[in-house]
């Protein structure tokens, strides 16, 4: 079981030594960028550790929107309210897990945190969708789990955008 502390600079050592090194980007943002969004409260950063107090996985989220013309609507056969195009959404900014922690499913542990999460958010703010940029390597991984790509970012590192209708999960 894990438990879990959103990021303060106290624990600024165990940071430190999260090692995400095949995905630079995923480890650059904890180490340097999440801790300031936090305090700014830009981002809410939570850090996962197992039994042993050993950082096992984060992610961080922020609020977001997403823009679905009617022809995406059908397409996906989403029941949303006419007239609109703008809906809101939370967004997964960044999911990780430590290199030496991977295959023990904590990454699809930390998403069903996430998407609890977002559930009841929804219950107190309103959202439709949980939304992620997701790098080419983590595409199926969130399909899995009911993502769809909504685009590419070519210019972004190859970034897919991908949403997920939270009235589509399973009860």
């Amino acid at each position: 079981m894990l438990t879990f502390n959103n990021i303060s600079s106290e624990i600024k050592e165990l940071i430190d030594g999260f090692d995400c090194s095949d995905e630079i980007s995923v480890e650059f943002f904890l180490k340097e960028q999440a801790l300031k969004l936090h305090q700014l409260r830009s981002a809410v950063t939570r850090l996962y550790f197992d039994v042993n107090q050993n950082l096992v996985g984060y992610f961080a989220l922020y609020n977001d929107h997403v823009h679905v013309f009617s022809n995406q609507m059908t397409k996906h056969g989403w029941n949303l309210p006419d007239g609109l195009d703008l809906f809101p959404a939370v967004k997964l900014h960044y999911l990780g897990v430590d290199v030496r922690h991977r295959g023990k499913r904590y990454g699809e542990y930390l998403l069903g945190e996430v998407v609890e999460l977002v559930e009841d958010i929804a219950k107190i703010s309103g959202c439709n969708f949980l939304t992620i940029e997701a790098l080419p390597n983590a595409v199926e991984f969130y399909q899995k789990y009911g993502f769809k790509v909504r685009s590419r970012q070519p210019g972004k590192g190859e970034l897919y955008n991908m949403v997920l209708k939270l009235d589509e999960l399973e009860e």
